[in-house]
C-alpha cells in the first residue's frame, strides 16, 4: 500500500523552478498542503474544481481559462501569458484545480487494479467470523466506505516514522493497535523513534479490531480530498 501512495504522491510533487510573481499566491480556505513540512506549490481540497476556478479568477484575473481532462479527474487551468498567444506561454505560469469524479474513479479501479479498493479493508475482513461479525456486515461497510482510496492524502510521518500519506498511516496505526502479528513496534517521535513498550502492547491488545477498524474509516473520511490545486507547474496526467 505504502508503494501505491508514494507513486500517487510523486506525480504531484514539484517539478519545476519556482516563478517569483506567483510564490504570494494564498490558497483557497480549505487547502491544506500535500507536504510535511507545509512549504508546497500543491495543495489538496474538498472544493470542487469549479468553484476552485471562480474563486482564482476574481483573485488573479488570469489571461485565459483553458477546461481540463485527464482520465478521472477534471477541471480548469488558469493561464497568465502576459498577453501572448503561444501555447508556450499558457504553460509557464499558472494554477491548475482537477476534481475527482468519484464514481468514474471507482470504476476505472474496478477494471484496472481492483486489489487497491480492497487494501483499505484487509483488516477488518480479518475480523469476519469472530465476536459474531459477519461476512454480510463487512460487505455493508465495504459499500459505506468505498471511495477511500478514490480520494487523495497529505502527507505525514507515519508510525514508523517514515513520510508517508495520512490514509497509508492510519491504517498502520490501526493494525499496530489490533493485530497481534504486527511488530511490537510504536513511534514516539518525542524519543526520536520507534521503541518498544510491553505495557502498551497488552492495553492495546484489548482493542475490539472491528470497532478500531471502523473508528479508522470515519476517520480517513474526513481526511481524504477531491481536488488538486496545483500552483505554476507543468501539466500532469494523475493517470
Amino acid at each position: 500500500m505504502q508503494k501505491f501512495w508514494a507513486f500517487i504522491f510523486i506525480l504531484f510533487l514539484p517539478s519545476s523552478a519556482l516563478f517569483s510573481q506567483r510564490i504570494e499566491l494564498i490558497p483557497y480556505p480549505d487547502a491544506v498542503p500535500v507536504s510535511t513540512n507545509g512549504i508546497d506549490k500543491v495543495f489538496l481540497s474538498n472544493t470542487d474544481s469549479k468553484i476552485l476556478m471562480e474563486y482564482f479568477v476574481a483573485e488573479y484575473s488570469p489571461d485565459k481559462v483553458i477546461y481540463v481532462k485527464e482520465g478521472y479527474f477534471s477541471g480548469y487551468r488558469l493561464c497568465f501569458t502576459d498577453g501572448s498567444c503561444s501555447p508556450e506561454a499558457e504553460s509557464s505560469d499558472w494554477i491548475q484545480v482537477l476534481t475527482i469524479d468519484e464514481d468514474a474513479a471507482l470504476l476505472w479501479f474496478k477494471k484496472n487494479s481492483p486489489e487497491i479498493l480492497a487494501l483499505p479493508f484487509e483488516g477488518l475482513k480479518d475480523c469476519v467470523g469472530k465476536n459474531g461479525y459477519r461476512r454480510s456486515d463487512y460487505k455493508e461497510v465495504v459499500e459505506k466506505f468505498r471511495f477511500l482510496a478514490c480520494r487523495m492524502y497529505s502527507n505525514i510521518i507515519g508510525p514508523d516514522g517514515i513520510d508517508t500519506d495520512e490514509m497509508t498511516a492510519n491504517l498502520q496505526r490501526v493494525r499496530l493497535k489490533t493485530d497481534s502479528r504486527a511488530e511490537n513496534l510504536f513511534a514516539s517521535l518525542s524519543q526520536g523513534g520507534l521503541f518498544y513498550e510491553k505495557s502498551q502492547i497488552s492495553r492495546h491488545a484489548q482493542a475490539d479490531p472491528w470497532v478500531e477498524w471502523i473508528k479508522c474509516f470515519e476517520d480517513l473520511s474526513s481526511r481524504g480530498f477531491i481536488s488538486l490545486i496545483e500552483f505554476n507547474e507543468p501539466a500532469i496526467s494523475p493517470y
